[in-house]
């Protein structure tokens, strides 16, 4: 037996209970204006509104200043063509980062007399990644994908890197 566990062993032996009432007693004994104070999270006399407002004020001003508190159309953004062919599918959608992995936020129109199917998304510059959904049960990665990544889930992803060049 080590030293902590003889010192836990010492500490149990010694526990006592506290009288009965004696929560009661303290309660009673601290003064009227605590227990009346409002609960949640609205601060009692507004001592931190002022410094919550002046960091908010600061941050949208850093915000609006750096450019990146701009609606998502007016920052650099591009049409991106996706095509897969697929012939005899029934439907084909696309997910990626840029919709959050949301399965019908993106079909395709197709097949055309080839069995293509095509959509173009206004995607803003960054890192996406990216896979179709063919029938809603099979995966599949760009074939003409540059990029492809493993997903952590058995599938491959496609990767898009885009970057507004600013020298130009």
């Amino acid at each position: 037996m080590d030293n902590k566990d003889q010192m836990a062993g010492r500490l149990k032996r010694h526990r006592t209970r506290a009288p009965e009432g004696f929560a009661d007693r303290v309660m009673e004994a601290l003064p009227q204006w605590r227990k009346t104070q409002p609960r949640g999270w609205w601060p009692s006399q507004g001592r931190w509104i002022a410094p919550a407002l002046s960091g908010a004020a600061a941050t949208l001003l850093i915000l609006l200043a750096t450019g990146r508190f701009q609606p998502a159309n007016v920052q650099g953004q591009v049409g991106f063509h996706f095509e897969l062919h697929a012939p005899g599918a029934d439907k084909v959608e696309l997910l990626g980062t840029f919709n959050n992995w949301k399965m019908g936020d993106i079909v395709l129109d197709g097949p055309d007399a080839s069995g293509h199917w095509t959509a173009t998304v206004e995607l803003p510059e960054g890192r996406h990644e990216y896979i179709f959904l063919v029938d809603g049960e099979r995966w599949v990665a760009d074939p003409k994908g540059a990029s492809h990544r493993p997903d952590g889930f058995g599938r491959v992803n496609t990767v898009i890197n885009y970057y507004e060049d600013n020298n130009a």
